[in-house]
């Protein structure tokens, strides 16, 4: 008989995270019973496994999480209160599902939920979590402990980078490096640049630079801006895909308490929004919002910037690897085990709009240098981000679990 695996995920949002957690799970699936719970609402992630035909378990409510990470919330912020204090009305509700699916392991998809190792622990169960966060602030201080704390109750504990690893620094539980995996397939071009952009009404004589973060101050689509109006008069265009964090959805979200709980990201978004008016930047823009194909994305740009205003993990700096284009990102430790300066991309001093847009014109004025930092890019996505040599590793620590 197969074993049964639990999958947790708290987000329904269509980010990296959920697509880390989609392929793992087709893998998984090929060698366990697999069974999946994830939020309903918003409906973006659980209509993308549905269109692959899974069909996952869901539940109404918002996940309880430890938001303390790079980019999270700090112990102060309301929010973060908002989401742990869950946590205590949710326990029974998460006791009874562990009971009720009789899982020989559950795996939980986010740093965010490692209160869950308690729960387990209690209940007996095996359980794993996967890293995909970077840690915030010293890592000795209070917070931190204590996650790790919880981080150590895991049967097994499954980091993204070599960096977070040494960073949270466990003692206990088991512990592996894996690096997120592609399906090479969803980010091939398969329309070349022209087509491309034709679909997505991107021009076809300029520079295209892809931002892929949406309406978000984290991953500093401010900086992309304003590194834009310092190429007014280049032949550059921005493309800016993925969510306006600050629109309100018509129906169920639109009410007052859900407009003074995201009251930040609204404020952000009017403020883009007017920066790009004032300055006159929208014959430059073209904002393809979500997007559920990437790669026909990657492939109307020339290279992918992430100007990301704290440490964050950077998928798409190894997806567009496929189709051999660079990115230049910020210059972050944390992002040095995927992007080398000067080797697959360029990194500029975070924050520093003006190198930013240095870098940009170094690249288009050398295509030399973008060609061989594409290349190279390609090189190094399939080198880490192949799903065989991660499967592999992962299949092996999970079969340890079991034994």
């Amino acid at each position: 008989m197969k074993k049964k695996i639990l999958m947790i995920h708290h987000s329904g949002l269509l980010v990296g995270g959920s697509l880390s957690f989609y392929n793992t799970l087709l893998e998984l699936r090929k060698k366990y019973e697999v069974e999946v719970y994830i939020p309903n609402d918003p409906p973006d992630f659980y209509n993308f496994l549905k269109s692959k035909n899974i069909d996952p378990k869901t539940f109404s409510f918002r996940m309880g999480k430890i938001t303390y990470y790079s980019g999270g919330n700090s112990v102060i912020h309301p929010k973060f209160w908002y989401h742990a204090l869950h946590i205590l009305s949710q326990k029974r509700y998460w006791k009874s599902v562990l009971i009720k699916e009789e899982p020989d392991l559950v795996i939980v998809n986010s740093k965010v939920l490692c209160w869950m190792s308690v729960l387990a622990n209690k209940l007996k169960v095996k359980s794993m979590c996967f890293v995909r966060e970077t840690i915030q602030g010293k890592p000795r201080n209070i917070m931190n402990r204590i996650m790790r704390k919880m981080l150590d109750g895991f049967s097994l504990v499954v980091f993204i980078s070599s960096y977070d690893m040494k960073q949270t620094n466990l003692k206990k539980a088991n512990t592996m490096v894996l690096y997120n995996f592609l399906r090479l397939s969803d980010y091939e071009d398969k329309y070349g640049r022209e087509k491309a952009c034709e679909m997505l009404g991107i021009p076809q004589d300029t520079f295209n630079v892809l931002f892929v973060g949406g309406i978000n101050e984290l991953k500093g689509v401010d900086i992309a801006l304003q590194a834009l109006k310092n190429l007014r008069g280049e032949k550059v265009t921005l493309i800016i895909s993925g969510k306006d964090s600050g629109h309100i959805d018509k129906g169920a979200k639109n009410t007052f308490a859900y407009k003074i709980k995201q009251k930040k990201s609204i404020n952000f978004s009017k403020e883009i929004h007017g920066y790009i008016n004032n300055e006159r930047l929208n014959d430059q823009i073209v904002n393809i919002g979500l997007q559920s194909d990437m790669g026909l994305v990657y492939s109307a740009a020339d290279i992918l910037i992430f100007p990301m205003k704290k440490p964050h993990q950077a998928r798409p700096a190894f997806e567009i690897g496929v189709q051999k284009k660079p990115i230049i990102i910020s210059n972050f430790e944390n992002v040095g085990e995927f992007v080398i300066n000067e080797y697959n991309g360029l990194n500029f001093e975070a924050g520093n709009a003006k190198a930013l847009s240095d870098a940009i014109m170094r690249l288009k004025n050398d295509p030399t240098l973008l060609k061989n930092l594409g290349e190279n890019n390609n090189f190094k996505t399939l080198e880490q981000h192949t799903k065989d040599n991660a499967m592999k590793k992962l299949l092996y620590e999970i079969s340890t679990v079991f034994n």
